[in-house]
């Protein structure tokens, strides 16, 4: 799918945040490492958070308007690189990858990525997957049986979500889970724009978009008080290093 840079301003503005102390908790395992490859980057949200604990950082990206914005958001960090790339063909030089990191996107890749990942670790080389899942359990159930009934946004997830298993990825090595709870306040303009940002919702002109706000601010309304949506989430990682081949 094609986003627009209006999407990708979103993504950058509004999607919640990964837990900064993720990263310092899974370089106190795994040690020192040099070079870091994020695939998937996005606008570089993850790539961020890792930069300063490396020498070299790859952020690869295959949207042209993920990298346009990302290009402005990493411009601070020298040691960021940013790759037109995929998570099936990264460009990236054979075993040369001390720690690989992967965000949601990672429910995007392809089966084929898992060989085209574990050439460019080095074999003594580590993977790490960032995800996070919203714990309003009750905004949840409300939501998405909601946003069921936009075709389109649902055909669209039907055909980027692969759900690719972790253990294809890992292969039979140890893997390790930690879990982070977060939080954010959010107003009205936050809360749409965080579920606007998602890859697959509609933007103004589609078809479905009017319907689209209408069910967010029909959630928000339920949850608010004083015009604010607390919302909680947490932040899960699951990392492991894979046996050399």
């Amino acid at each position: 799918m094609t986003i627009s840079i209006e999407k990708a301003n979103l993504y950058e503005k509004y999607r919640l945040t990964y837990a900064r102390q993720a990263v310092r908790d899974l370089l106190d395992h795994i040690g020192t490492v040099e070079v870091i490859a994020d695939i998937g980057a996005g606008t570089g949200r993850l790539a961020r958070l890792f930069a300063e604990h490396c020498t070299q950082l790859y952020a690869v990206e295959p949207d042209p308007a993920m990298r346009q914005v990302a290009s402005t958001a990493v411009a601070e960090w020298d040691n960021i690189e940013l790759r037109d790339g995929t998570a099936e063909q990264t460009t990236l030089a054979k075993r040369s990858i001390d720690l690989i990191a992967i965000g949601n996107a990672f429910h995007r890749f392809k089966p084929k990525a898992c060989a085209e990942l574990r050439r460019i670790l080095k074999p003594s080389g580590w993977i790490v997957l960032f995800t996070y899942t919203r714990s309003n359990r009750a905004l949840e159930g409300l939501l998405f049986p909601k946003l069921a009934v936009l075709k389109g946004m649902m055909k669209e997830l039907k055909q980027a979500w692969h759900g690719m298993p972790e253990r294809k990825l890992f292969g039979n090595c140890d893997i390790h889970r930690r879990s982070y709870r977060q939080s954010r306040t959010d107003d009205w303009t936050t809360f749409l724009g965080s579920e606007c940002s998602a890859l697959e919702a509609p933007e103004p002109g589609d078809p479905e978009f009017g319907l689209f706000e209408a069910i967010i601010r029909e959630v928000f309304d339920a949850f608010a008080v004083n015009g604010i949506v607390q919302v909680e989430y947490e932040t899960q990682i699951t990392f492991g290093q894979p046996r050399a081949q």
